[in-house]
């Protein structure tokens, strides 16, 4: 009975510590979890490959727009690339020229 006993009480402790640090493990998630989430975007959006790669679509926005002769198109066109580059740091842009056309296209912000 001694035994059976313990056992009950070992399995009901194991069982406890397993939902205490399921808990545990969301409520990290959704605190600390979120910082560094944020932390690694940052990162991501500072490495060099990013932002050549979106100043390497705006080059390819911008000559699509240059060329684009329907006007209902050439808006739509340029409302996407206000909302593609609306967080982009415009100091990373080292092409007077593009860094122009950025500023023409979000209203000269």
């Amino acid at each position: 009975m001694k035994n059976m006993l313990i056992t009950i009480t070992i399995i009901i402790g194991l069982l406890a510590l397993t939902l205490g640090l399921g808990y545990y493990g969301v409520f990290y998630k959704n605190t600390v979890g979120v910082q560094d989430a944020n932390a690694d975007r940052n990162i991501f959006k500072e490495n060099k490959s990013y932002v050549e790669g979106m100043i390497n679509d705006l080059s390819r926005l911008k000559l699509e727009y240059a060329q684009q002769q329907d006007p209902i198109a050439k808006k739509a066109l340029g409302d996407t690339i206000r909302e593609r580059f609306s967080n982009f740091d415009i100091n990373k842009i080292e092409d007077v020229n593009l860094r122009n056309f950025l500023m023409q296209i979000r209203g000269g912000y």
